[in-house]
C-alpha cells in the first residue's frame, strides 16, 4: 500500500498537492492473508495511491482508535470517528484529513477471499463509514483485538481468524439485503400502508428462505405455507423484480456455498459436503449450477480463493 503524509495546515483539512514524505508507520504486521499497518501521530493528511507493483487487488479497512478524520473518496468527504469502520478500494486513491492527534489501523484484505461480485464490492466501498448496524459493532472490536495480538497466533489459527474477518466483511456488503425482492417505494394513504405490509412480508419471506437453505424440501409451496399466503401471491412478489421464487432460493444457496468454499483452512470439507449442507440434492447438480452461475467449477473457485497470498517475501512489501 502506497501511503504518503503531509503535515496538516491550520485547521488540519488542507491537502498540500505534490509535496509528501513517507508516512510514519508505527507497526507492520500480518494475520494470515491480512496485512496490517498501524499509523498515528500529530495532525496531518494521508494520501493513499494505488500500488502499481501490487500483484493482488485488495480492499483497505480503516479503524481510528484515537482522533477523528475526514475520509475523501472520489471527491466526496465523510467524517470518521473513533471506532468507525471505513472500507476503501485499494485500487483507487483516497485521502484522510487528520485534524488532531490520532491512531489508525489499516487492514488490507484480498478481494479474492470475499466472494463478492464486482457490483457488491463497489457498493461496499462507496458506503459511508460504519458506526452502527448489525455487523460493524461486532467486527470493529474483533479487528482491534486481532491487531493487538496478531503475533500470538499459530499460522493455521491466524489463517482461520483471517477467514472469519473476511466473512464479517462480506456480511457488511449484504446486511441491507441481497439483490432480490427489494422494498417498494411508498405512496400516500392506503397505498403506503399496503406497501409497508408488502415490504414486511418480503422481509419475512427472505428471512425464512435464508433460515432454511439447508432443507432440500424448501420450495415455493413450503415458503407460501409457512407465510400463510397463496403460491400465486408469493410468485407475484418476485415477478415484480424479474425473478422467481425458485431462482431466488437457488441464488441464495449458491451464494452461501460459494462463501463457504472461499473460507481458508477448510480443505477437509469436500465439495459434496458443502453442496449437501446448502440443500443441493447431489454434487453433480451443484457443480453444474455453480459453473453456470460463476463461470468456474466449485473446486477451481476454492483453489483460487484459498491459495496463499500472491505476495512473496516480506509481508510488509
Amino acid at each position: 500500500m502506497s501511503l504518503t503524509s503531509v503535515p496538516a495546515a491550520s485547521g488540519g483539512t488542507h491537502l498540500s498537492q505534490g509535496a509528501g514524505r513517507a508516512a510514519e508507520v508505527r507497526a507492520h504486521g500480518a494475520l494470515g492473508f491480512l496485512r496490517i499497518d498501524t499509523v498515528g501521530g500529530a495532525a496531518r493528511t494521508y494520501v493513499h495511491e494505488p500500488d502499481d507493483g501490487a500483484r493482488e487487488p485488495c480492499l483497505v479497512l480503516g479503524i481510528h482508535t484515537a482522533g477523528r478524520a475526514v475520509l475523501v473518496r472520489r471527491g466526496a468527504g465523510a467524517g470518521c470517528g473513533p471506532d468507525d469502520l471505513f472500507v476503501c478500494d485499494g485500487e483507487e486513491p483516497f485521502t484522510l484529513h487528520e485534524p488532531e492527534d490520532f491512531a489508525l489501523h489499516l487492514v488490507r484484505i484480498p478481494r479474492r477471499v470475499l466472494a463478492l461480485t464486482d457490483h457488491g464490492t463497489r457498493a461496499l466501498c462507496a458506503r459511508a463509514p460504519f458506526s452502527d448496524g448489525a455487523v460493524a459493532p461486532l467486527l470493529v472490536p474483533l479487528l482491534r483485538q486481532l491487531v493487538g495480538a496478531q503475533d500470538a497466533y499459530t499460522p493455521r489459527t491466524a489463517l482461520h481468524l483471517a477467514g472469519s474477518v473476511a466473512e464479517w466483511v462480506a456480511l457488511l456488503a449484504v446486511e441491507d439485503g441481497d439483490a432480490g425482492p427489494q422494498d417498494h417505494e411508498e405512496g400516500d394513504g392506503a397505498e403506503a400502508e399496503g406497501g409497508q405490509e408488502r415490504d414486511a412480508l418480503v422481509r419475512r419471506v427472505r428471512a425464512h428462505v435464508d433460515a432454511n437453505l439447508w432443507d432440500r424440501g424448501l420450495t415455493p409451496a413450503s415458503v407460501a405455507t409457512a407465510q400463510h399466503i397463496s403460491i400465486r401471491y408469493l410468485h407475484k412478489l418476485f415477478e415484480d423484480h424479474d425473478s422467481t421464487v425458485g431462482r431466488w432460493i437457488q441464488h441464495r444457496r449458491l451464494e452461501e456455498a460459494r462463501r463457504e468454499l472461499a473460507r481458508p483452512g477448510r480443505d477437509d470439507t469436500t465439495v459434496s459436503a458443502v453442496a449437501r449442507r446448502w440443500g443441493f440434492a447431489n454434487a453433480t447438480h451443484f457443480s453444474r449450477s455453480f459453473r453456470a452461475r460463476y463461470g468456474v467449477s466449485p473446486s477451481d473457485w476454492r483453489e483460487d480463493r484459498t491459495r496463499p497470498s500472491l505476495r512473496t517475501g516480506d509481508p510488509n512489501g
